[in-house]
């Protein structure tokens, strides 16, 4: 159990950090960000497909069972080929939608830091088109968030004059299009793993050795709070609690948003997996939180309990390495799961996964489906009708999402 004099010596151990952190405004450095607006290049990555998606219903969780009829049913709209930097394609690392506009980060695996961001334009559900198009030369996307204006990435940099290599860089936006008009924030340990905004701060996760979650003041872009979490991978909130996921081992760490007093530390079982992903999706008192080798949970954020485990799948031709769980996403009653090689799982549930209570009624498994040369599914995001689904080097794929016999609760 975690004290208040403990709380109290963490937080000043982490105002001394503050010195660490600085906000860097400077002229664009020549090569270092390439941007592309033109339409008819964009559009030359992006195919129009308009296909049933066939859900594989042999492959099922052993822990749950298998409806009599299945409620969801899915199409491929479009597959967009991803950037590439002297030949090298990249591959998606995280997915955010808001309003109209879909947001997709990417990253180099591995060496040298190299990374991108798309905006896609989805007010038609029949025609998402590619409009806006970013490459940066020496650091890698690993997550994104946006605000009135402003993208804000959480990276990793090979430029030289920060304290460490983990960096959000904030973009301006001109017209619904990226501008190389950037600012750079300097944030502890190797890497920026995720970002989120609420009101007027945003929150940024950093990691793994020496990990930190520390919170910007945007209307004056100043850091207010860091605090150490080793590895930290993902964070989300929901307005009062900031809620994030760390791994080595799994733990789901609890802030109030105002005082960035701690408010709970849990731990779980998966995440063991060094320098692996991990997100979470917090529904008022419930949060779904992708675990690596420990697969898909659904928490209580009450006391830190289990509502709900779906392991990651065993597939017969793949290593368990290749099937951990990446990302999960839900909107309504269907859960979607990115599991890499063994591609998308999809549960449903009675309930809508968003209700303010800490049950799940009859969570069920509806199936599964693959891409094409067994494509690693790397991030997926659901919002409204729309699915994005960061299909590793294959690239990102747009599906339509319908909940038969269900209204769309959005």
């Amino acid at each position: 159990m975690i004290t208040k004099t403990q709380i109290k010596k963490n937080i000043f151990a982490s105002v001394i950090l503050l010195i660490l952190f600085s906000a860097c405004t400077e002229p664009p450095e020549v090569n270092r960000i390439v941007v592309e607006n033109d339409p008819s290049t964009l559009s030359s990555r992006l195919t129009i497909v308009d296909e049933p998606v066939a859900l594989d219903t042999s492959l099922q969780d052993g822990n749950l069972a298998k409806p009599a009829i299945n409620p969801v049913s899915l199409t491929l709209l479009a597959e967009v080929d991803p950037p590439t930097v002297n030949g090298e394609p990249l591959q998606a690392t995280d997915i955010y939608i808001k309003s109209n506009k879909a947001y997709v980060s990417y990253s180099m695996i591995g060496e040298p830091y190299l990374g991108a961001v798309d905006i896609f334009n989805v007010r038609d559900e029949e025609d998402p088109e590619l409009i806006s198009s970013m490459i940066f030369t020496d650091s890698d996307v690993n997550g994104l968030t946006y605000k009135s204006n402003y993208l804000y990435l959480a990276m990793a940099t090979s430029r030289s004059g920060f304290d460490s290599p983990a960096v959000v860089e904030k973009v301006r936006l001109r017209h619904d299009q990226l501008t190389d008009e950037t600012e750079t924030f300097d944030v502890p340990s190797w890497a920026a793993t995720d970002v989120e905004v609420s009101g007027n701060h945003l929150f940024v996760t950093s990691g793994a050795d020496g990990g930190h979650v520390t919170v910007i003041k945007l209307s004056n872009d100043e850091v207010e709070f860091s605090y150490p979490v080793e590895d930290a991978r993902g964070i989300d909130t929901d307005g009062d609690e900031v809620v994030v996921v760390a791994g080595t081992p799994a733990r789901v760490v609890i802030f109030d948003y105002d005082s960035a007093e701690l408010l709970n530390d849990f731990t779980f079982s998966g995440a063991n997996i060094p320098f692996s992903k991990s997100t979470i999706e917090v529904f008022r008192r419930k949060a779904v939180v992708a675990l690596g080798d420990g697969g898909t949970q659904i928490i209580c954020l009450d006391d830190g309990s289990v509502i709900e485990t779906i392991d990651p799948p065993v597939v017969e031709d793949l290593d368990p390495a290749v099937t951990v769980t990446n990302a999960v996403t839900t909107s309504g009653k269907s859960l979607y799961i990115s599991d890499g090689e063994a591609g998308v799982y999809v549960a449903w549930s009675q309930d809508r996964l968003s209700s303010n209570n800490c049950d799940v009624d009859d969570l069920q498994m509806i199936g599964n489906f693959r891409f094409g040369d067994l494509q690693s599914v790397n991030a997926v995001k659901v919002k409204g009708r729309y699915l994005f689904i960061a299909g590793g080097l294959g690239g990102l794929k747009i599906l339509e999402t319908e909940e038969q016999g269900f209204p769309f609760p959005w």
